[in-house]
């Protein structure tokens, strides 16, 4: 009996070992009191594993063509393409944008270039000093630190047609210069009269040497003809002919005025022509040049300014030479009309016409 109660002792001892090994695990020995804090404390700095800091970056600097609705299509596609490699070379985001709201004015907007009709660019400017905006040809604004201005005032058809009246003068033998201009027109009107006075502004009285032509009888120069915008090609003919008839030897044709046969038949007699637009091939022997206003190198001058904080500017549309024929006019005489051009620009040479209205001073 005696053996046998030992080994049931032996069989309950084991028995309880056995049970207790198979109960649940023993708590982790590693989470000691120091441990705990760091798992539970919101003070304690989490383990590298689990950092999360977020990084945030700032919004990109910004420059902004502002084409409202009602804008000139063409132009702003021009200007888009013109300055993309000023404003990217900047580091600058480029979007083309049809409005600017007030939540759109932050300190990253570091540009607007800003088309007609006018977007409200005066308020813009004003909330947003840290933008520099540039108006190109928007009338009726006066220019800020902020606001830079271009072409406000519009072309300036006297001025165009001064400088073609000198030109003329200077390069036709005799003076036997004439101009066809629009009659129904402010622009039209300017642009003749303009014409007159720069004539006369070179040649003084403009007299003809009438024993150096045999083409009696002899007339005044500087000649004009005008017709309204609505005139027919008949019309047009027939005011070519008249300054043909009356041996004009260059003719300056105002924005505007005429149509391609017109040109023609004064090409055709041998008239040297001044114009505004690119002549075909018919008329490239006799064409003498164009005048161009387009702002875009303007512009384009103006950006890098603007960016470095230059603004406040206000520069009167651009009037420049093109499709320029050397043949009939030399290096020489663009330098001297350069200067001439130049000067009548910056308000040394007065046209002698109203600009508002177009008539004489």
């Amino acid at each position: 009996m005696k053996h046998l109660f030992m080994r049931c002792t032996l069989y309950a001892i084991l028995i309880v070992g056995l049970l207790t090994g198979c109960g649940n695990p023993t708590p982790i020995a590693s989470l000691t009191p120091t441990a705990l804090a760091t798992l539970t404390d919101p003070t304690t700095t989490p383990i590298a594993e689990t950092d999360a800091t977020a990084t945030f970056t700032s919004p990109p600097a910004l420059a902004v063509l502002l084409a409202p609705p009602g804008s000139d299509s063409a132009q702003a596609e021009a200007l888009q393409t013109a300055l993309n490699d000023t404003i990217t070379t900047a580091g600058l985001h480029w979007q083309v944008r049809q409005q600017l709201l007030p939540i759109d004015l932050t300190p990253e907007l570091r540009l607007v270039v800003a088309l007609p009709p006018d977007p409200g660019l005066a308020a813009m400017a004003a909330a947003a000093p840290e933008t520099q905006f540039l108006a190109v040809g928007i009338p009726g604004l006066t220019a800020t630190p902020n606001l830079s201005l271009t072409g406000t005032q519009g072309a300036r058809p006297d001025q165009q047609g001064f400088i073609a009246g000198y030109l003329a003068a200077l390069l036709t033998i005799d003076y036997r210069i004439g101009v066809i201009s629009v009659s129904d027109s402010t622009e039209g009107i300017a642009a003749r009269n303009g014409f007159l006075n720069g004539a006369v502004f070179y040649c003084g009285l403009c007299k003809n040497y009438p024993e150096d032509y045999n083409h009696p009888p002899y007339y005044d120069y500087p000649r004009y003809v005008e017709l309204p915008a609505g005139a027919t090609t008949a019309a047009w003919q027939e005011a070519a002919n008249n300054l043909i008839d009356h041996y004009v030897a260059m003719v300056y044709v105002t924005p505007g005025a005429g149509d391609e046969a017109m040109l023609a038949t004064l090409a055709a007699a041998d008239v040297m022509l001044i114009g505004s637009s690119v002549p075909n091939e018919v008329l490239q022997a006799n064409w003498v040049l164009s005048f161009s206003s387009d702002p875009l190198a303007q512009v384009q001058a103006l950006v890098p300014q603007l960016l470095a904080g230059q603004g406040g500017q206000d520069l009167p549309l651009p009037l420049e030479f093109s499709q320029i024929n050397p043949e009939l006019f030399s290096p020489g005489k663009q330098n001297l009309m350069s200067a001439v051009l130049a000067d009548l620009l910056a308000g040394y040479i007065d046209t002698g016409v109203d600009p508002v209205t177009g008539g004489m001073r």
